[in-house]
C-alpha cells in the first residue's frame, strides 16, 4: 500500500476517533441537562443566583417525586393541591411580574398553573414539576421552605449544559463524516498509487556521487576520449616544451574548452 494512503488513512482514522469521542461528550452534557439537580429531597436551603452576565437568570424548577395524576378529576394535578413553599429571601429581580417568588407552572414552558390543560413537564422520568422561582433575579441568594421534598434545577446552567452538547455533537458529526471520507479516500489512494523506490547512491574513491545504475562521469569520459596532454607535452612524451609548444598550448586550451 502506498504510503501516502496509509497517511490520509492515518489521519481519517484519528478523525473518526475524534467524533466518537465528542460524541460521548455530548451524550454526557445532555445527561447532566436532564438531570442535574442542585438540591435533592430538600425541605428547604439556601440557593445561589449567579447572574454572570448581569441581566438577570432564568431561576429555579422545582419538582416532587410523583406521577402527573387527576384522582378527583377538578381539572388539576394532584400534586400541586398539596404543596406549599414559603420564600424566605429572594434577590431582586429585573424582569418578570412574579418579582422573584414561587410560581406553580407543571408545564416545562406554558401557563403558570397546575391545571391539567396547561401540559406536563416528562424530562425526568418519576418527577413531576410543581413550579418555577426566581425568574429574572439578578445576582444573590434565594432560600425557601416547603413543606415536602422538593428536586430543584438550575434552569441557567440546564440549558448551559443542553446547548454545549448540542455544540459538540455537531463537532463530533463534522469530525465522523471526515473521518469516514479520508478512510475511504485514503485506502483507494493505497491500492492504486504505487511506490517508487527510493533513489540510491554511492561515492567512489574521488568523491563523486555514482547514482545505482550508472557509471562515474569520469569513467565515460576515458572510455569516450582519452585525456588531451597539458601544454608543452606530447603524448607519450616526457613533457619538456620544444618547438611549437605555442600550437600545443592553443590546441589544448580549444580541446579542453569544447
Amino acid at each position: 500500500m502506498h504510503s501516502v494512503g496509509k497517511w490520509t488513512m492515518g489521519i481519517g482514522g484519528a478523525l473518526l476517533a475524534i467524533g466518537v469521542l465528542m460524541w460521548v461528550i455530548a451524550g454526557v452534557a445532555f445527561n447532566e441537562a436532564d438531570s442535574g439537580w442542585i438540591a435533592e429531597g430538600s425541605t428547604g436551603t439556601t440557593l445561589q443566583i449567579a447572574d454572570e452576565d448581569g441581566r438577570g437568570d432564568i431561576g429555579f424548577s422545582f419538582f416532587v417525586k410523583a406521577d402527573y395524576t387527576d384522582s378527583d378529576d377538578d381539572g388539576v394535578w394532584d400534586h400541586c393541591q398539596d404543596f406549599d413553599i414559603t420564600v424566605a429571601k429572594k434577590p431582586e429581580s429585573g424582569w418578570d411580574d412574579e418579582d422573584g417568588d414561587f410560581y406553580f407552572q407543571s408545564s416545562r414552558e406554558g401557563e403558570r398553573t397546575c391545571d391539567v390543560g396547561s401540559g406536563v413537564d416528562k424530562s425526568r422520568p418519576g418527577f413531576a414539576k410543581v413550579g418555577h422561582a426566581c425568574l429574572g433575579c439578578y445576582r444573590g441568594e434565594f432560600q425557601f421552605e416547603a413543606n415536602q421534598q422538593v428536586w430543584i434545577i438550575y434552569s441557567d446552567e440546564a440549558l448551559g449544559d443542553f446547548f454545549g452538547g448540542v455544540f459538540v455533537g455537531v463537532g463530533g458529526s463534522s469530525c465522523i463524516c471526515c473521518g469516514i471520507l479520508l478512510l475511504v479516500l485514503g485506502l483507494i489512494m493505497g491500492l492504486t498509487m504505487e511506490e517508487k523506490p527510493a533513489t540510491s547512491f554511492q561515492i567512489d574513491e574521488e568523491g563523486k556521487i555514482i547514482l545505482d545504475g550508472s557509471e562515474p562521469d569520469h569513467v565515460a569520459s576515458r572510455e569516450g576520449h582519452q585525456r588531451s596532454p597539458p601544454p608543452g607535452e606530447e603524448a607519450g612524451g616526457s613533457g619538456e616544451p620544444g618547438e611549437g609548444a605555442s600550437d600545443d598550448v592553443d590546441a589544448w586550451y580549444k580541446q579542453t574548452g569544447d
